[in-house]
């Protein structure tokens, strides 16, 4: 297997070989050479590639190379039809005499190709298992573990409203670089079965349309005692839905989970005849065996493997066609490296939005320096603001203030104001008992808003004297980035959290975010958890979902401003930039600054809030000439790595 490929691929050779060896034969995992035919009683049965859409791709050798390596080996192929990553091992795969295949449906497909395919099903192995029907206390009820798609989002965001109260370990992974062992975005190895052995329920979700049964996942959750909870698959014989795992549609699958989280009894009987079937019937070694013996025999048959390519044209012809349809896959999967077509009107609609743009921040400044004017004029200062508290106020010690800047967003201000009171009123009720909040309290700034936002906030505050609330009130508009530091230079709690008027807290996400920053080392500088992406039409996706990474984070904006700072590792950072050249990308642009300086944000694996998405938005502005943005924030922070 290639060993600059993901780390799960590892873990299937290393486990292939694990298993070998139980058998009584010699076995090692090689990544640093190609395979070769020994000539006399060695066969390409002693040289199996785990994954040859990574291995034959990565390994530095010419094209013809690589075919004579993959003529004296046979392929393993994990993955699924209808992806790119699919029908580059079918280029490969096609030169040996056999291919094996981890999945009866995928396997179907490459015997449709005229190839001559045996299934290798996944099983158990010893080192998987970290339960051995061991009592134990699971600190997880819920656990997610895949890369991301946008199916795959967007149920988790549809059943936000149901997990933010359990005990979750959410975790995507991003497919713009290989998984490595060690790196924080995947969950590798002895840690992974660890977190296994540590979890109730495993909730599977198929990354695309086809009902392809993930036995890679399936096998590592029942070896270490955790239920699967998957949609509708096919191809999962010998298990038994209902027995062995649960099996719903997805519309059905989070809510028939959380009924078999508050089942104990069901859930452990399940997790126990999977366990038995898993040692038992699917057991790697006896599996490996069935596989090679039906593999030597497809092997051995004269002619087999090319008279069944015979039907469908030559082996170099099932490759082009392969690889014409790899490269049309993959055009599709990846639009933003295609090149768009450039019209004319096109051209002209770009420059007028660019234009429109410019106009509205260079408006935006004018207004803005006119109102610092009269107000240097009336008050003496440029920055003046006045504040009014609750009675609760002065009298409240928080741990964590919450800072909601305000600008006409005043229609929304009393959802967000009942979310910190619900996230910080007391203990929260899940599956794992009852913990406490931290204690809370809130800071408005009004930017001097143009509609009644203003007087909103003033009604909220007379309202509310038992809720620890301030009210600064601008009287002159900074723009968001003015706002936040406003907020946070008020501040009290030795932890900040930013939230915008328009969203919404979960009543658990303060408390597991407070938790962990509480917990964390002091080079962690701020903390962040999962958010569901809606609007008036429901649940649209997550952000702030992906596990800190610069080399992703220069990409794009993948963590919202709603976070929670460590407030002294926001004075050293310099706080939220005014630079409107940037509008709207203030929070972007922080954390690249954190970024720069070589510290982190820790992503907290569990859902703490709703990010609201609205027509006309500041970042649907912003978003406009995006490549002037980008340009900009580079000149910021020369120091990170950039692409080309």
């Amino acid at each position: 297997m290639s060993e600059h490929g993901n780390v799960f691929m590892r873990e299937i050779a290393e486990h292939l070989a694990e298993a070998l060896v139980s058998t009584g034969r010699q076995a090692e995992v090689v990544t640093d050479a190609l395979p070769e035919s020994a000539g006399g009683r060695s066969t390409a049965l002693d040289n199996l590639v785990v994954a040859p859409h990574e291995f034959f791709v990565l390994f530095p050798a010419d094209e013809a190379a690589k075919q004579r390596a993959a003529a004296a080996s046979v392929c393993i192929n994990t993955e699924q039809p209808g992806t790119p990553f699919f029908d580059l091992s079918m280029q490969y795969a096609a030169a040996g005499p056999v291919v094996l295949d981890i999945n009866p449906w995928s396997l179907a497909a490459i015997r449709r190709l005229g190839m001559a395919a045996v299934h290798l099903p996944l099983g158990y192995v010893p080192s998987m298992d970290k339960w051995r029907r061991e009592q134990r206390s699971r600190c997880i009820d819920l656990a997610f573990l895949a890369g991301r798609t946008p199916r795959r989002e967007a149920f988790i965001a549809g059943a936000a409203g149901m997990l933010w109260e359990w005990r979750t370990d959410l975790r995507f992974f991003s497919w713009h670089r290989p998984a490595t062992a060690g790196h924080g975005t995947f969950a590798a190895g002895d840690a992974k079965y660890r977190s296994l052995a540590d979890t109730r329920i495993m909730l599977n979700v198929h990354r695309g349309d086809e009902p392809y049964f993930e036995w890679a996942r399936v096998v590592e959750t029942m070896a270490n005692g955790c239920v699967l909870a998957t949609e509708t698959s096919v191809a999962y014989e010998p298990l038994v839905p209902g027995v062995h795992m649960l099996m719903a549609p997805l519309d059905e699958l989070a809510e028939q989970a959380v009924a078999l989280a508050f089942d104990e009894p069901r859930r452990a009987a399940m997790a126990e005849a999977a366990y038995a079937a898993l040692t038992s019937e699917l057991h790697q070694a006896t599996l490996l065996d069935a596989a090679l013996a039906a593999a030597a025999d497809g092997a051995n048959s004269p002619g087999a493997h090319r008279s069944r390519i015979a039907a469908t044209g030559t082996a170099r012809g099932v490759r082009h066609a392969v690889a014409a349809a790899a490269s049309s896959v993959a055009r599709a999967a990846r639009p933003a490296v295609t090149a768009p077509v450039v019209t004319a009107e096109r051209q002209m609609l770009e420059k007028v939005n660019r234009d429109l743009k410019r106009s509205y921040i260079a408006q935006l400044r004018t207004v803005r320096q006119i109102e610092q004017s009269l107000c240097l004029v009336q008050h003496g200062d440029a920055d003046h603001t006045t504040t009014a508290q609750t009675p609760a106020y002065p009298t409240c010690t928080p741990d964590v203030t919450v800072v909601i800047p305000l600008f006409n967003q005043g229609s929304f201000l009393e959802d967000a104001l009942r979310s910190v009171v619900s996230a910080s009123s007391g203990p929260v009720i899940s599956g794992s008992g009852a913990t406490a909040g931290p204690v809370v309290d809130v800071i408005v700034v009004d930017d001097h808003s143009t509609d009644d936002s203003g007087e909103v906030a003033t009604t909220l505050l007379e309202s509310m004297p038992w809720l620890p609330l301030a009210v600064i009130s601008r009287a002159a508009n900074g723009g968001l980035g003015a706002a936040r530091n406003t907020g946070f230079a008020a501040a009290r709690g030795r932890h900040v959290f930013a939230l915008d008027a328009d969203n919404v807290l979960y009543p658990s996400g303060l408390r597991v975010l407070h938790r962990h920053l509480d917990a964390a080392p002091t080079e962690v500088a701020a903390a962040y958890g999962i958010l569901e992406r809606f609007d008036e039409t429901g649940a649209l996706g997550l952000t702030s979902h992906l596990p800190w990474d610069p080399d992703l984070l220069v990409h794009g904006a993948f963590i919202d401003a709603m976070a929670l700072w460590r407030k002294t590792a926001w004075q050293a950072v310099g706080g939220y930039t005014d630079d409107d050249q940037i509008y709207g990308w203030e929070d972007y642009d922080l954390w690249l600054a954190l970024a720069e300086r070589g510290e982190r944000a820790d992503l907290v694996t569990q859902i703490v809030g709703r990010y609201r998405e609205q027509p006309g938005s500041m970042r649907k502005i912003s978003d406009i000439d995006m490549e002037a943005n980008f340009v900009r924030l580079r000149e910021r922070h020369p120091r990170l790595p950039w692409p080309s």
